[in-house]
C-alpha cells in the first residue's frame, strides 16, 4: 500500500434538508459510496459509522443543521469525498 491510501482525508458537512439523514438520504450515502474503491467513515457527536450501512447511518441521529464528518481512505478517497460533500451540500436532491 502506498503513502497516499494510507493517509486519511476528512471533511466536515452541515445537514441541510429539514429531515435531517433519514432512510432516503441515508440510502443515498449508502449508494454513492458504493461507487467507490475506498473507505468511508461518517460521524456525528461521538459515533462513527461506515457510509456503506444505511441502519448505522441512521444510528447517528442526525437532524437538520447536525454537523457531520466524513473521513475517508483508499484509492479514490478524493473522488469519494468531494461526491459525498457534493449530495450532502445539495441536499440529498430533495
Amino acid at each position: 500500500m502506498n503513502q497516499n491510501q494510507e493517509t486519511t482525508i476528512f471533511v466536515t458537512c452541515i445537514i441541510p434538508n429539514i429531515k435531517g439523514l433519514h432512510a432516503r438520504a441515508a440510502a443515498k450515502i449508502v449508494s454513492l459510496s458504493s461507487q467507490f474503491d475506498c473507505n468511508m467513515i461518517v460521524s456525528h457527536k461521538n459515533k462513527s459509522v461506515s457510509s456503506l450501512s444505511l441502519i448505522k447511518l441512521l444510528t447517528l441521529d442526525a437532524p437538520k443543521g447536525s454537523e457531520i464528518t466524513i473521513s475517508a481512505t483508499g484509492k479514490q478517497k478524493e473522488c469519494a469525498i468531494k461526491k459525498i460533500q457534493e449530495l450532502i451540500l445539495n441536499g440529498f436532491g430533495e
